[in-house]
């Protein structure tokens, strides 16, 4: 008899708390990044108005609310499909997966995540037709960035951005603790990156930083592409080191 996994115990609550219903929406990571823009959003929102001053409250809130309820309805509208007409129900594993399976995974679909989103932000700067029809949306937003600035991108973009992240865990029938997981951790590095705030301790060397993604807002030259992980830019020849840090939150960065 093989030893249960120790990730048993929160596969288990997950299933508890959430239903094994919403593990069988093929898309139930949407709500997870949902959540995670919401609970980011509203922390970063409090630093950047309260703390900082560095945008109005009227215009956080007025950005936060567009976004969230682009993103929460369009969720909505897809679960309602899924509830109507049972296009693709996905199966629910009763075991969670293996602790190492689980790290392999996680670590080998951020990588992917990144190559796969590095060569899509790459396209979209190299193909004028393609920034000046889709990618424009999200340079049309100034300086200082905040982290609702992620999700300022025309419809096409965020639908390419999904595609490139979800597709290689969904093929190959990941485990959705693994999925849910990979979607908390891409999606908050890519938030972080836009947040205008270079956070004390973060692993920059692995995570692109607020700062380096600030100067990709500011220049022509399409320089610091990544937003998963660092090795995009830095493999590709596009990282620029950024002449300085932006605030950084408990301690200077």
């Amino acid at each position: 008899m093989s030893q249960a996994s120790p990730l048993q115990p929160i596969w288990d609550g997950l299933l508890s708390l959430l239903g094994v219903g919403f593990f069988e929406f093929p898309l139930y990571f949407l709500p997870v990044v949902i959540a995670v823009v919401l609970l980011t959003g509203i922390s970063f929102s409090i630093a950047d108005v309260a703390i900082y001053q560095r945008i109005s409250a009227r215009a956080a809130a007025k950005l936060g609310v567009r976004i969230m309820s682009t993103y929460v309805g369009a969720a909505a509208l897809l679960l309602v499909l899924h509830a109507t007409f049972h296009v693709w129900t996905a199966t629910v594993p009763a075991a969670a997966p293996t602790l190492p399976a689980f790290v392999t995974q996680l670590l080998c679909f951020m990588v992917i995540g990144e190559f796969l989103t590095y060569w899509w932000h790459r396209l979209e700067h190299g193909s004028r037709f393609v920034f000046e029809k889709v990618h424009y949306v999200h340079h049309r937003v100034q300086s200082p960035l905040t982290i609702w600035t992620n999700f300022v991108v025309h419809p096409v973009e965020g639908l390419m951005v999904m595609l490139c992240l979800y597709v290689p865990p969904l093929l190959v029938g990941a485990h959705p603790l693994v999925v849910v997981a990979y979607a908390v951790a891409n999606t908050t590095a890519m938030v972080i990156t836009h947040s205008g705030y270079d956070i004390t301790f973060y692993p920059r060397w692995l995570l692109p930083a607020a700062s380096g993604h600030e100067l990709h807002h500011s220049e022509r030259r399409p320089t610091n592409l990544s937003v998963v992980m660092t090795y995009g830019d830095k493999l590709f020849g596009t990282y620029q080191k950024p002449a300085g840090s932006q605030q950084g939150l408990a301690l200077p960065a």
